[in-house]
């Protein structure tokens, strides 16, 4: 159950995609009109990336639901072998629940959904081994670090390490250990050979990996790659707080008559205890109600300098449910529910340095408990040798995975904290029970607070909350809930994805993707300087550079040759900058080429930015397109 709601949950994030979750499916395509790897195009995932949001869109047609379907199954895989894999260790199920839940909310984003499954999978085939070392699951490991290697190269290292300590937690730094070690890479080199191959014949093998060191190095240590997260619980009142009941009171508006005096507008707002809190002009007002009962309803709707009410249900006498959902009724009306845990990752941002931190911090609880505490209240198979390796597998996964901004990243790397904090749970909890007196019941407070910290961190860090309020119509009606699903579906079953914003406002990038696509013949490849992916996968064109702008690839002064000679090659009818054309590259060459070749032909302003779109001289248009009347192209 916990798998498959995983897996709907990560469909609806699917349905409203970034930016970044349109990279591989654009590379997709790319593959699909006949450029290859390295030759063609430049790019750190791998051909299993692409490959499979090539395979969902082979099969459920160009439009969001093929990639939901992709980072949907995939977190259902890996919720369903987290939960089966910490009950094994722990055998309890409400830790394997707890550890379950936490890869449920974290609502990664869609084109990271590799760091959770491939890690899913890596960390059971682990236990697998340290359990029953055998050959033929030392050949499995070296496999899955190949497969994790075509996902993007970086994974494929990660678990290289992680099977390393595998096999040293199994058999000790022993003979046998380097042999299983051996035939484990062997088996990797051999399965990546082809991909190699590939590279050293067409951009050479040193050029493929200088490449990817370089992209990967500028990620992480730019400034701020891996700051020490900002510990936001520092006060009582952000453990525990109790909230008033003014918080949760109902807003109503009032609208007055215009004759009617500031002294008598007072006196009706005291006499009914109404609250004002905003509004347009002395004659309206938007105020909170201390008392939302019939009878005070009915006297404030009666009075003469009331002309009118906005909020109120006039002919019950009562705020509908439409505007004051029952939770909001129900903390206002009983005191209890008014306490708030947990306060200081109410927010997004302190949520994602919470998340962070705990991410870091647990594998270091794990390997410096895993001796003196930890095992002892384990299952036999988590013995300290093996609690320590696997914890020394969620370091390199912290510092790999996790990198600034850590409330947009810090969830990536949930996969291996979410198994050592169900073991982390369990164990504190068995502690607990062991004990008697006081120990016994701040032990078990301790476990509670862990567990509650942790999920709602993540929930939080992954928008959670905000997300499941949308879904239910903020518990205001069944038809807000009905319309945000029905937005869900049309969203993801659009086909093409652009049809969706027919008849709908549409962002900038949105504007531009539907003029290509009407306007671009489809023989023709487009050219967009600046990180929009988004704009290649709704025209449906494919894009003249050999990678998606990224300032970061300008370190590589060859691409920047080789990029120059693509773009000269397939000469875009079209090019989109962002800002003006000089400061719109941080390739000079390709500056000087549109300055040369190409005129500026209409421009778009949005949140500050101005967009432009560039016609090639030569292009032949036929006809007039949109309200700008720009050319469409044969």
């Amino acid at each position: 159950m916990l798998a498959c709601l995983a897996g709907i949950h990560q469909a609806v994030i699917a349905s409203a995609p970034t930016n970044d979750d349109f990279m591989h499916m654009v590379i997709a395509d790319q593959i699909r009109g006949g450029d290859w790897p390295f030759r063609d195009f430049f790019d750190l995932y791998g051909p299993l990336m692409y490959g499979t949001s090539m395979l969902g869109s082979l099969v459920f047609g160009h439009r969001l639901l093929s990639e939901a379907v992709v980072v949907g199954v995939a977190l259902a895989v890996s919720t369903y072998l987290v939960f089966k894999l910490v009950r094994s260790l722990t055998g309890s199920s409400t830790a394997a629940v707890l550890s379950a839940l936490l890869l449920m909310v974290a609502g990664v984003r869609g084109y990271s959904y590799p760091k959770v499954v491939l890690y899913a999978v890596a960390a059971t085939m682990w236990w697998a081994y340290v359990k029953e070392p055998t050959r033929l699951k030392a050949l499995a490991l070296g496999a899955w670090v190949a497969v994790a290697f075509y996902w993007r190269a970086d994974h494929g290292v990660y678990i290289a390490v992680g099977v390393a300590l595998a096999m040293v937690s199994a058999h000790g730094p022993s003979r046998l250990a380097m042999i299983r070690l051996a035939q484990s890479g062997g088996v990797s080199l051999l399965a990546v050979s082809p991909l190699l191959l590939l590279a050293s014949t067409t951009v050479g093998l040193f050029s493929y990996v200088h490449d990817g060191l370089t992209i990967v190095n500028t990620q992480h240590t730019a400034a701020g790659s891996h700051t020490v997260p900002r510990w936001p619980v520092r006060r009582f009142s952000d453990v525990i707080r109790l909230d008033g009941a003014e918080e949760f009171a109902p807003i109503v508006g009032v609208r007055w008559t215009d004759d009617s005096s500031t002294e008598v507008r007072a006196a009706v707002l005291a006499k009914y205890g109404l609250t004002p809190v905003s509004g347009d002009g002395p004659l309206v007002q938007n105020v909170r109600m201390s008392d939302d009962s019939a009878v005070t309803i009915r006297g404030l709707i009666n009075e003469p300098v009331v002309a009118d009410t906005n909020g109120i249900d006039r002919g019950q006498s009562k705020v509908p449910w439409s505007t004051y959902p029952l939770w909001q009724r129900l903390r206002f009306s009983h005191w209890w529910l008014r306490f708030r845990v947990f306060t200081g990752v109410n927010e997004h941002g302190n949520a994602g340095e919470a998340v962070a931190a705990l991410f870091y911090a647990l594998p270091f609880v794990v390997i410096l408990a895993a001796v003196p505490w930890l095992h002892r209240y384990l299952r036999p198979r988590a013995t300290p040798a093996r609690l320590i390796g696997f914890g020394l597998f969620g370091v390199v996964t912290a510092f790999g995975l996790m990198r600034s901004p850590y409330e947009v990243r810090a969830v990536d790397d949930v996969t291996i904290p979410a198994i050592l904090f169900g073991c982390c749970v369990a164990a504190l909890w068995r502690t607990a029970v062991a004990r008697r007196g006081v120990l016994r019941g701040v032990l078990a407070v301790a476990a509670v607070m862990l567990a509650v910290l942790t999920i709602k961190s993540v929930a939080v860090a992954g928008e959670f909350p905000s997300r499941m309020a949308w879904l239910t119509g903020d518990a205001r009606s069944l038809a807000r809930m009905e319309g945000a699903w029905q937005e869900v579906g049309d969203r993801l079953l659009a086909q093409p994805a652009l049809a969706f914003w027919d008849g709908k406002p549409r962002p900038v990038e949105i504007q531009l993707a539907q003029y290509a696509a009407e306007c671009l013949p489809s023989s023709k490849r487009l050219l967009v300087l600046w990180f929009a992916p988004e704009i290649y996968y709704h025209a449906g064109r494919l894009m003249a550079a050999r990678h998606l702008y990224d300032p970061g690839y300008e370190q590589i002064e060859h691409e920047r040759r080789r990029t120059l000679d693509k773009i000269l090659h397939y000469a875009p009818p079209l090019v989109y900058t962002r800002g003006e054309l000089d400061a719109a590259s941080l390739y000079p060459e390709i500056v000087d080429f549109l300055h040369r070749e190409y005129e500026a032909i209409g421009a778009l302003e949005d949140n500050g930015h101005r967009y432009q779109v560039f016609l090639r001289k030569d292009a032949s248009v036929v006809r007039r397109f949109g309200e700008h009347e720009w050319p469409c192209l044969t």
